[in-house]
């Protein structure tokens, strides 16, 4: 009876033993993932670590993805658009406010990165899926795109308000702004743009 006793406070005492080596490498590997890549947040469709100041990339089918640093896209024609929004409080009962988003249309940023312009007939059954750091998706079609007016405010988010997005919401996020129900297709912390045929 004590053997067998042994025996099992023996076998307890290396699965703690293993559970605490496992738990110092996972703290060790946190530790060194944030010394090694802190400046270049990771995306879930990230197949290689990002280069220094990469803040979105767009994959297109059949091309490796591309690039963009804030530089970049700071650098095309940039948008401003309002949106109206009513908030309740308890007690002061409902106060409109506006709210100013600025940044690049998402059609914009497509056409520059080599996607299909409005005319091009083999792009019309595509489908860009706007992905976040933490692996929110949502997807956006061609048709809404290039041929409604949803094209005209669906943005790539850079500042609200005039101010650059804070790390909550940014460096980059994308708000379709004439959806009836904006938040579903509100994606914080926009890190890929991945363009896929149907």
């Amino acid at each position: 009876m004590d053997s067998q006793r042994a025996e099992k406070m023996g076998s307890r005492m290396r699965s703690v033993h293993r559970s605490s080596r496992l738990v110092d490498s996972f703290l060790s590997g946190v530790a060194l993932a944030l010394l090694l890549g802190a400046s270049a947040r990771a995306c879930p469709t990230d197949a290689e670590p990002r280069a220094a100041g990469t803040v979105l990339t767009v994959q297109l089918p059949g091309q490796k993805p591309q690039s963009l640093s804030l530089a970049a896209l700071a650098a095309w024609p940039q948008t401003t658009l309002t949106q109206r929004q009513s908030v309740a409080s308890s007690g002061s009962g409902t106060t409109d406010r506006a709210v100013m988003y600025s940044g690049v249309l998402l059609r914009d940023v497509l056409t520059a990165s080599g996607f299909a312009s409005a005319t091009d007939r083999s792009a019309r059954t595509s489908i860009v899926e706007a992905v976040a750091s933490d692996g929110y998706r949502a997807v956006l079609s061609w048709g809404e795109l290039f041929n409604s007016p949803l094209g005209d405010q669906a943005v790539v988010i850079s500042a609200q308000d005039g101010k650059p997005l804070d790390a909550v919401a940014g460096p980059l996020a994308l708000r379709s702004l004439a959806d009836l129900r904006p938040g579903p297709r509100h994606v914080r912390n926009l890190c890929a743009l991945v363009v896929r045929g149907l």
